[in-house]
């Protein structure tokens, strides 16, 4: 559950500025076990869980993450640079294009609105399923033996 948060703007926990930024998160395996794993190493010992590894505390904002892990990752990776929040729309549009509902994807990006989460990523909600909207060749003849 999405409740509380650090910023860069504050030393100190905030609460989300809207409604929709209370909400529960569906995490994908693998981000799930990263988390857990690095929660071992920091959280446990009473710490935030992203800590810079260099000098053990919290990060002091994006620049440095940018500069000494997300970059040199992206490098190493041979993905061409990209924003941090870019990693969101990247979520979103893998969960649309795996046939997720839209409405869920919009839930977990916090949008109190999910025609927005429509508008923007409605490119990605897959259109390959030849079925849909309509009843298959056996649906239709067991139907209309029926009538």
């Amino acid at each position: 559950m999405v409740s509380k948060a650090f910023t860069q703007v504050s030393d100190e926990i905030e609460e989300p500025k809207t409604e929709a930024g209370y909400r529960d998160i569906k995490l994908l395996f693998p981000a799930l076990e990263a988390l857990q794993d690095q929660k071992k190493n920091t959280y446990t010992k009473g710490q935030e869980i992203f800590q810079n590894p260099r000098t053990g505390k919290r990060w002091t904002g994006d620049q440095p993450i940018r500069k000494t892990a997300w970059t040199p990752a992206l490098k190493k990776a041979g993905v061409r640079y990209r924003r941090p929040y870019q990693t969101r729309h990247t979520y979103a549009s893998m969960m649309l294009m795996e046939g997720e509902n839209p409405m869920w994807v919009a839930t977990q990006l916090g949008h109190s609105d999910w025609s927005f989460t429509l508008r923007t990523y409605s490119r990605f909600i897959p259109d390959n399923y030849p079925d849909i909207g309509g009843l298959s060749h056996l649906q239709f003849r067991f139907y209309s033996s029926l009538l």
